[in-house]
């Protein structure tokens, strides 16, 4: 009786602190996450399409729609009350608010960052902003976060696609490595696009953002959030996706 008291509490004691789907909405909102969500779903539906035609396998094809839900679903369980207030409170900012849009614009280009970069040579304030940005793309590129992306979605796919169970764990550790350097260079190579028209001041405003434990709490979230929401349908490809090819 005890211990069915103590898992009841337990249990309620997470109800009551988990963020309200209130919370969640307005975050989805204001935080262009939901658009982000959205860009997945059709990039995704479009890798799936073309695998089911392949291979003829549509009656293995994921329902995209679950997305959406599941990673509602994860934000809302595994953030507090709390947490998501301070969370939102860093959306109060409008110089934070103008970033997050310059950051979700998608007509980006690979090289452009570079070539950006060495145009402020010629900037007297040049040191001054690269390192402020430095410091910003640190902080909203969790390293960590990459990880788990890696470690729930590619290293699924890759271990149970055709072949991936001839793979060792030098094979997975050289992808890994490969994915994240990858990744956090093109994350890096964005974030100084998204600022590049913003003032000193405004990237020093940013920045403070970028360290509120707020940041943390959000990043770890959403990264983990996408992950559960995509695992499942990762999985779904497994069985079409020929490792030899990629």
């Amino acid at each position: 009786m005890k211990k069915l008291l103590l898992i009841t509490l337990a249990l309620y004691t997470q109800l009551l602190f988990c963020a309200t789907s209130e919370q969640v909405e307005q975050y989805l909102s204001i935080s262009q996450a939901e658009e982000e969500l959205l860009s997945l779903e059709s990039q995704f539906s479009a890798m799936q399409n073309g695998f089911s035609a392949r291979t003829d396998e549509e009656d293995k094809t994921y329902d995209m729609q679950l997305l959406s839900i599941r990673f509602n679903e994860y934000i809302e369980k595994n953030l507090s009350e709390n947490e998501m207030d301070s969370i939102l409170q860093n959306y109060k900012n409008v110089i934070f608010l103008q970033f997050i849009s310059a950051l979700s614009d998608n007509n980006y280009e690979k090289n452009a960052s570079a070539l950006y970069v060495t145009t402020l040579q010629d900037n007297p304030e040049a040191n001054t902003r690269i390192n402020l940005v430095e410091k910003i793309s640190k902080k909203i590129n969790n390293k960590e976060a990459i990880i788990i992306m890696f470690d729930e979605l590619i290293k699924p796919l890759i271990e149970n696609s055709k072949g991936g169970d001839k793979l060792g764990d030098t094979y997975l550790k050289n992808r890994k490595e490969s994915y994240l350097k990858t990744m956090l260079l093109a994350a890096k190579n964005k974030t100084f696009l998204a600022a590049k028209d913003f003032s000193i001041e405004e990237l020093e405003v940013l920045l403070e953002v970028a360290q509120t434990p707020a940041m943390g709490y959000e990043i770890k979230a959403v990264s983990a959030a996408t992950a559960y929401a995509l695992r499942d349908f990762f999985l779904s490809m497994a069985s079409r996706y020929d490792i030899s090819k990629h």
